[in-house]
């Protein structure tokens, strides 16, 4: 069984830390926030070996619970910064759409596990899923028209 060890850095452990925090900066959209959901994960788990889906759940369930919207502009700003520019617009997602689209689209859970994980039906799983692709689809052209637009002025 594949693991990681929480307790000394190698390269495996920090390229699934890696993924884990980008995964919960999307579902929690704050730094502060997908920090704390990190270290919870990993309290609760005990020390030594980890398999490495054992800590994304924990760090997925600890990101879901953290629903408290404090996140000012200035921290959505800087947890935009820390993202890959082709994963910066899911943050511009409603926290409903945005927490489908990660777990489904991007960490690769199943349906049946995303609907367990956000307390919800499969087939509201599904529909949000479908409206989140749109409306990043629409994000993305909005904004290439924006900068089409300023092309074009400069």
């Amino acid at each position: 069984m594949a693991g990681i060890s929480i307790t000394r850095e190698t390269p495996g452990a920090r390229k699934t830390l890696g993924k884990t925090f980008i995964t919960a900066l999307l579902l929690t959209g704050s730094a502060r926030r997908a920090e704390a959901a990190i270290l919870e994960a990993i309290e609760v788990m005990e020390e030594g070996k980890v398999p490495d889906d054992a800590l994304l759940h924990g760090i997925v369930a600890a990101s879901i619970a953290s629903r408290t919207p404090d996140a000012r502009i200035d921290e959505e700003d800087h947890a935009s910064s820390l993202l890959p520019v082709e994963l910066r617009l899911v943050l511009r997602l409603p926290v409903d759409l945005r927490r489908c689209f990660v777990l489904r689209m991007l960490a690769g859970f199943s349906i049946g596990t995303c609907a367990r994980m956000l307390q919800t039906e499969i087939h509201q799983v599904e529909e949000l899923v479908c409206v989140s692709v749109r409306a990043l689809a629409s994000l993305s052209e909005h904004g290439a028209s924006l900068i089409r637009t300023f092309e074009v002025v400069r």
